[in-house]
């Protein structure tokens, strides 16, 4: 099951053919070094969030979905509502020590190991700089672009 489903409202969309998919944790510091070549680091002290950088084949629906979603996102945020996407990620397993913090993706399975567990997450995001790029296939005439930048944790 890898796919990412993205919703907002009653809006919802569900991409399966990646062109490239990424998510990196933004920001988590540096390290210089002292004249002495002690170790200086810096970076937050609150857990790190995710930014997905997407491209996918996508149907005229899911192009126009993808679209929605991202004027109601905008829309919310601009009146003060709850402008969060739900972004249930089964591509990548989101992997913790310990024990989860989030919520599983609908129909996963949590996989635990020595120190720690991997599941599929859904967490909570906002979407920018979606743009499109046609392509010459009946069945998925556009590459959608865009990327997801987490708000908090699902």
């Amino acid at each position: 099951m890898r796919q990412l489903t993205l919703s907002i409202s009653s809006i919802s969309v569900t991409l399966k053919r990646f062109v490239s998919y990424d998510r990196i944790l933004a920001d988590t510091g540096q390290t210089e070094y002292s004249i002495a070549g002690t170790p200086l680091d810096s970076g937050p002290v609150y857990e790190p969030k995710h930014i997905w950088t997407i491209s996918a084949m996508v149907t005229y629906e899911q192009w126009y979905a993808i679209g929605a979603i991202f004027g109601e996102c905008d829309r919310l945020r601009r009146t003060q509502g709850n402008y969060r996407i739900i972004v249930d990620d089964s591509i990548q397993d989101f992997v913790e020590q310990q024990y989860r913090s989030r919520a599983i993706v609908p129909g996963g399975a949590q996989t635990s190991f020595t120190g720690g567990v991997a599941y599929p997450a859904r967490f909570y995001a906002r979407m920018l700089e979606p743009k499109s790029q046609w392509q010459k296939n009946q069945l998925y005439p556009y590459v959608a672009s865009f990327v997801l930048r987490e708000l908090d944790k699902a």
